[in-house]
């Protein structure tokens, strides 16, 4: 398995990630991603700004997300706190097909906080569905503390979590 940047082409086997992650929220009874987002359009752009990324195995995308460091609009205003005022990293539109459930979304998230520490970041923050208890469980095992609600510019709210580290950089 690896991890590289997304492009273009991948889009609809991106797209048949996201929809196979809409079909799990579904069937677990979580209110996310049932309104059509993330669209098609929300994916190039993130290919285009090089924030997609997807991981593959015998060259098939098995699982997506967006890796970014520009920051959060969202995360200014938080209902709790973070636990600093230090530059972060982001991962938004984790998806997983269902052929690759079982660690995938945990080496994504082992691949982010490797990606900001080689960036010089120490920090990962990361927001969730309310109800989606399989994220809230994993963010809670890979250490990620919950520091409050933020509210999505849709109106939306969302548990925030982040993991700040002590960067072995010298």
């Amino acid at each position: 398995m690896q991890i590289v940047r997304a492009e273009l082409s991948d889009i609809d086997a991106i797209m048949a990630c996201i929809a196979d992650a809409q079909r799990f929220l579904a069937r677990v009874g979580v209110d996310q991603w049932q309104d059509g987002y993330p669209t098609r359009e929300i994916i190039e752009q993130d290919i285009l700004r090089g924030e997609s990324f997807v991981m593959t195995e015998d060259g098939e995308v098995i699982a997506t997300a967006v890796i970014s460091f520009a920051g959060e609009p969202t995360y200014s205003v938080i209902e709790g706190s973070w636990s600093a005022d230090i530059p972060y990293g982001v991962i938004h539109r984790l998806a997983v097909r269902d052929s690759g459930r079982g660690g995938i979304a945990r080496r994504f998230f082992s691949y982010a906080e490797a990606m900001a520490e080689a960036n010089g970041y120490s920090c990962i923050r990361v927001d969730t569905h309310s109800d989606n208890r399989v994220m809230l469980h994993l963010l809670e095992k890979l250490g990620y503390a919950r520091c409050g609600v933020i509210t999505l510019t849709s109106g939306a709210k969302r548990v925030a979590f982040e993991k700040i580290w002590q960067t072995t950089k010298i």
